[in-house]
């Protein structure tokens, strides 16, 4: 975000902090992660942690107990869950709640939305 938007962006939003912007250099990172795992998840091979996963049955642990859930799939729901805490703990005002996030797990797009005070925040 260190383009033309943040600019017009801090014009826009006069309570916008240095916290804020370091919650939004945190959740584009995550962000990130969300969509290649999503990439791989759509092509059914990829890394997770570093270890080399194939959907197609050749690679052991790449589907969880169920034989339906890719491993994939358990680490876009565990990106998910990091960046739900990062926003609950930063949006801390009891009323004016003024982040909120939307996930999608279409890879041809943008898989993490963000917004703050119904403002879009390209990552």
């Amino acid at each position: 975000m260190l383009n033309l938007q943040s600019i017009y962006f801090g014009q826009d939003h006069k309570n916008f902090d240095s916290n804020d912007y370091d919650l939004i250099r945190k959740i584009s990172r995550l962000a990130h992660k969300h969509h290649r795992q999503c990439e791989n998840d759509c092509n059914g091979e990829g890394f997770v942690n570093g270890k080399f996963y194939r959907c197609d049955g050749s690679t052991p642990g790449a589907y969880m107990a169920d034989n339906e859930t890719t491993i994939f799939v358990k680490e876009i729901n565990t990106i998910e869950n990091r960046i739900n805490k990062l926003i609950d703990k930063n949006d801390v005002h009891p009323i004016i709640k003024g982040w909120k996030v939307e996930f999608q797990h279409d890879p041809r797009g943008a898989t993490v939305k963000l917004y703050y005070e119904d403002s879009y925040i390209e990552l």
